[in-house]
């Protein structure tokens, strides 16, 4: 439970800095300034005062970014500095979470690493660190681990996905229980953004999602992937044809205000058919951006749907590079 923000106010004339006026603010305002601080700065108060001991434990907001542990290395070794940071990264998170109230949830986790010279020992602390963080049902979950190979599963979640309104995912892999957790297991999720990951999964679907970001996500099935979002009201997409070869369909998209849709060809293209599957499926949306649409293919019925649509609607539809329509 967060804590009480009328509880616990600083005594005038108490010791060190607890009779300023920053220290006689109520713990929630306190917590509320904490949340824009780095992990370390956040615990280093508890120096300040009596007053600020134990603050640090309680509060709301968890950042853990492994550029907060900056080394100057004198031997000019990157690796060697890599090795210091590390070090004093590893000792600092398994405190924080050893001495932090395991009882109150968290407005916010967040996590962000390099994977880049991570061994599997140190792979498996960055799992643990993700585990114990989702443990205290965060309401905004962002895990970010850029360049790791092999890429970190994202844990099941289970009951603490129940307060779960943002979910901010940069590099992991996602496999099946991802697929159930977005369809039944995050009654409030609104917000998703994946960028960098892979998935095993075919079908995105959600009763309760308003805004879906897909960027650069590797699609390891090969299958046709269908988004199913009827709450819906923001769409980007970023995809190579090479991973989405079999195309993407998306349904019930009566809610959807504004979408996005990068193309991304580096040499290939998706197929006519695939392409006038999505923009089909996005016929109806008011404000439509288009990247990377070399050709278009729309039969003349369609096509004069979407000039009406357009006229009628005040619609906005922004397309760049080359682009050319075509009837069959």
């Amino acid at each position: 439970m967060s804590p009480d923000p009328t509880a616990k106010r600083g005594c005038p004339g108490g010791d060190g800095l607890a009779g300023d006026r920053l220290s006689d603010l109520p713990d929630g305002l306190l917590h509320t300034i904490m949340s824009f601080l780095p992990a370390p700065h956040v615990v280093q108060t508890c120096v300040l005062s009596r007053r600020w001991r134990d603050l640090w434990r309680s509060t709301p907001c968890i950042s853990i970014e492994e550029d907060d542990f900056l080394i100057t290395s004198e031997a000019g070794s990157y690796l060697h500095e890599w090795e210091e940071k590390w070090r004093k990264l590893e000792n600092f998170t398994t405190n924080l979470f050893m001495f932090h109230n395991n009882v109150a949830s968290l407005d916010k986790f967040r996590i962000c690493m390099d994977g880049r010279h991570a061994s599997a020992l140190r792979l498996r602390d960055m799992d643990r660190w993700l585990r114990r963080g989702i443990k205290y049902c965060p309401q905004v979950l962002e895990i970010i681990i850029s360049r790791s190979c092999p890429p970190i599963p994202f844990p099941h979640m289970g009951a603490s996905s129940c307060r779960l309104k943002r979910l901010h995912l940069d590099g992991l892999h996602l496999d099946n229980q991802f697929a159930e957790l977005l369809c039944s297991g995050s009654p409030v999720l609104e917000d998703l953004e994946l960028r960098w990951c892979s998935k095993s999964f075919q079908e995105f679907k959600s009763s309760t999602l308003k805004r879906l970001v897909i960027d650069c996500c590797d699609n390891l099935t090969g299958d046709l992937v269908v988004i199913m979002v009827p709450q819906m009201a923001y769409l980007r997409l970023r995809v190579t044809p090479g991973l989405y070869s079999n195309g993407i369909s998306i349904y019930e998209t009566a809610s959807l205000v504004k979408a996005s849709i990068h193309l991304l060809c580096l040499g290939k293209t998706f197929s006519l058919k695939h392409q006038r599957w999505i923009l089909g499926n996005l016929c109806n949306v008011p404000n439509l951006e288009l990247y990377g649409f070399q050709t278009m293919v729309c039969l003349l019925d369609m096509f004069l749907y979407i000039l009406f649509y357009v006229a009628s609607k005040h619609s906005h539809v922004f397309v760049k590079d080359e682009l050319s329509i075509l009837h069959e």
